[in-house]
Order: structure tokens, then C-alpha cells, then sequence
């Protein structure tokens, strides 16, 4: 899987940047549904100043036809309220559009684009779906989705297959590169449609653009017109795409409130593994803090029980009803407590407290021990006169 790094600089090239679909500018961003119609923007030639701003015209002028002699229709994101990029249509057809993109999260809030003939001839965008394992939706779906926004009664589609006049319009653009060199595939494809429109037969095309393999997003468009009339429709498709003109401006704006955005992503994912690196400091140092008090109780347990014992056998002794010279049941089971063994020592005379329990154990008689529970073991191997010495036993 991608790491977020990765999925953000490939979704940064997909919000910015610019394809021709539908007869228009399509944002290649995740806005799945249509919106109402609103007037089209048209400027009169001049295009932009440096700044990236339409020099001859304003966003209030809004009409739905070009000049007689067709004209530059402007796209205009109303959240940035910047123009987006020009293309020309012939007379006598008609554009609709409705976009605006969020300024705080450069995602779109509106995306809406229709060019309508004069003979009934329709260029829609059909918008943005994403697929794959995480939206639960796969690309046929996806695309079943879409092809509803055509409004065909008995639709039929015909076999996909390469487009390669879109990828010559995506790489004229830089999209096609841009993805391509961030690791993202991405495929231009083509399919025959079908079916009744008001109670008319109509035929035409859409166009798919597949970003990703088993997961990704898949842009629609679709160009229908009535039966007979797709040849002229496609040529008219063609002008439309090859005449696009990108604003500079406006993908440069995109661009900053992306970076902003992944900023303000990247300061709170940091801030989310700081406070979760604080908060598994804290668990490790309770947990630590648990053990050590648990430890320090056992300790003092055993120390309980040993005092107890002490003061017992002190008592006993006291009293002179307890033989000091013996090795009592009560002290074998305090060595069993310590896991240790007791010896009468030779060399000192006195009692010799030793950690472990072994089968075998040897002195030199002068304070040194030897233990192995190894039952061909050899004293005679070791240095000296060593003989074997068994553990006292209660009496």
C-alpha cells in the first residue's frame, strides 16, 4: 500500500490538474454528482493579463451564446472566483456551467458542465467516482454509476477501448506526464453508447479516464446526440477539446491551497504521534511503576515470614526447649522458600547457607563447594582432596 505521502502527491495531481472531457474543463477531483444549470461565462478575446485574470470581461457578464462567429467561453470556479481556462465553442451552442471548489480544502463543493447543440446535441460531464477496495465500489459500478447522469433510456454500451485522442489532449496539458511520473496509471478510454433521450433514439460516446489500477478514480464524460447526427457532433467534440486553454493562474492557486491543506494535515498528524508517543510513555511508565511496587510487596512479604520465623525460633530457643545443634522440618522449608541447601561445614563449623539444590555436591574441606547434579562427575578431576557432603535433613 501507498504511504500517505505517496496517495497525497498523486490526489495533489489529480485536484490540479486539467483534462478536456465532456466538451469542456474537467477537474479530475472527487465530485460524484450533477448540479442544477447556471449561465455560461463568456469573455470576449484577450484572454488573461499576467496575473492570470480575464482582462476584457467580468464574471457578471453571463450569457449562453458565442458571437456569430463562435466564441471563447470561459470556465469560472465561483469559490476561488477565478477563471479556470478558455475554450471556443461554435454558434449557436449553448454552455452551463456551476462550478466552485472549496478554499479551505481545495475539494470541490460544485461541478457542473453541459453543452447543448443546436439539434439537440449534448456534451455533459458525468463527474468523478472513486473505486477499489476502500470505497466498496468497483469500476464497473462505478461506471454504471456515472452513465446514469446521461438520462438514456435503454442504454447500451458498447466494448471499451484505448482513446488515444485523449491522452494526446491529457499530455498536451502535462496531466497524462504528471501522473505517469508519480507512479499513478492511468488509462484513456472509449465506448459506443445507445438509447432513447425524451422518446428519441440517440447514439454517441464516453469517454473514461482511469487513474489507478485495483483502486483509484474514474472521470466520465459523455457526448449523445439523435440518431444520424454523431459524425457532426464528433467533429464539433474535437474543436471543442483541441481549442482549451489553461489559466496559469488558477492552477498555480490550486496548487497553494493544496500545499496549505497538506500542511495543516501534516501538523496534525504530528501532533496525533506526539500525543500518542507521550500517551505509551505514560502506559510503559505505569506499568513499570506496577511491577516495581509488586516486587517490593513480595520482598516485604518474605521478609514478614523470615522475622516471623526468627522470632519464633528465638523464642524457642529462649526457652530452652529447642535443640540448637538440630536441622528442624521448619528449616527445611524456609531453605525450600530460598531455594537454597544447608551444610554443616567442616572447615568453619558452622551452618553454610547455599543457593541452588543439587544432587551432587563436594567440599575440600576448607570452605570450597563444588555442586553438579552430572552423576558421572569425578572429584578426583578437581585440584585438592575433595570429598562428597550431603545437605543437612531435618531430624
Amino acid at each position: 500500500m501507498k504511504s500517505f505521502k505517496e496517495l497525497s502527491s498523486t490526489r495533489k495531481i489529480l485536484i490540479i490538474a486539467s483534462g478536456i472531457l465532456a466538451g469542456g474543463f474537467f477537474m479530475l477531483d472527487d465530485q460524484d454528482e450533477s448540479y442544477a444549470e447556471n449561465g455560461g461565462y463568456v469573455y470576449e478575446p484577450g484572454q488573461y493579463s499576467n496575473d492570470g485574470q480575464a482582462t476584457a470581461a467580468t464574471a457578471n457578464q453571463i450569457t449562453s451564446n458565442p458571437s456569430s462567429e463562435g466564441g471563447k467561453i470561459v470556465l469560472y470556479d465561483k469559490g476561488l472566483q477565478m477563471p479556470i481556462g478558455t475554450y471556443t465553442i461554435p454558434e449557436d451552442w449553448k454552455l452551463s456551467q456551476d462550478i466552485a471548489v472549496d478554499p479551505n480544502t481545495n475539494e470541490s463543493a460544485r461541478y457542473h458542465v453541459e453543452i447543448s447543440g443546436p439539434q439537440g446535441e449534448l456534451i455533459r460531464s458525468l463527474g468523478t467516482t472513486k473505486f477499489g477496495a476502500m470505497s466498496g465500489i468497483s469500476f464497473e459500478q462505478g461506471l454504471q454509476r456515472a452513465l446514469s447522469g446521461l438520462q438514456l433510456e435503454q442504454l447500451r454500451v458498447g466494448n471499451l477501448e484505448q482513446d488515444p485522442k485523449a491522452q494526446q489532449t491529457l499530455m498536451k496539458l502535462g496531466v497524462y506526464q504528471r501522473l505517469v511520473n508519480s507512479g499513478t496509471q492511468i488509462q484513456c478510454l472509449k465506448a459506443p453508447v445507445s438509447g432513447y433521450y425524451n422518446g428519441q433514439r440517440y447514439e454517441g460516446f464516453v469517454q473514461i479516464n482511469k487513474v489507478g489500477s485495483q483502486a483509484g478514480s474514474l472521470t466520465v464524460s459523455g457526448s449523445i446526440a439523435p440518431a444520424g447526427k454523431l459524425a457532426s457532433l464528433t467533429k464539433v467534440k474535437t474543436m471543442i477539446d483541441e481549442s482549451y486553454s489553461l489559466n496559469p493562474a488558477y492552477e498555480q492557486r490550486r496548487e497553494q491551497i493544496q500545499q496549505t491543506v497538506m500542511q495543516r494535515f501534516n501538523n496534525f498528524h504530528n501532533q496525533q504521534m506526539a500525543n500518542s508517543s507521550a500517551a505509551h510513555q505514560q502506559r510503559m511508565a505505569n506499568n513499570q511503576a506496577a511491577f516495581d511496587a509488586s516486587q517490593r510487596n513480595i520482598s516485604e512479604m518474605n521478609q514478614l515470614r523470615d522475622d516471623s520465623y526468627n522470632s519464633f525460633m528465638d523464642g524457642m530457643r529462649n526457652s530452652g526447649s529447642y535443640n540448637t545443634n538440630g536441622y528442624s522440618s521448619q528449616d527445611a522449608f524456609i531453605d525450600q522458600i530460598h531455594e537454597r541447601s544447608t551444610f554443616n561445614d567442616p572447615w568453619s563449623g558452622q551452618e553454610m547457607h547455599m543457593d541452588g539444590q543439587y544432587d551432587y555436591n563436594y567440599t575440600n574441606g576448607l570452605g570450597d563447594y563444588y555442586r553438579t547434579n552430572d552423576p558421572s562427575f569425578d572429584q578426583n578431576s578437581l585440584q585438592g582432596d575433595w570429598q562428597q557432603i550431603e545437605p543437612e535433613y531435618p531430624y
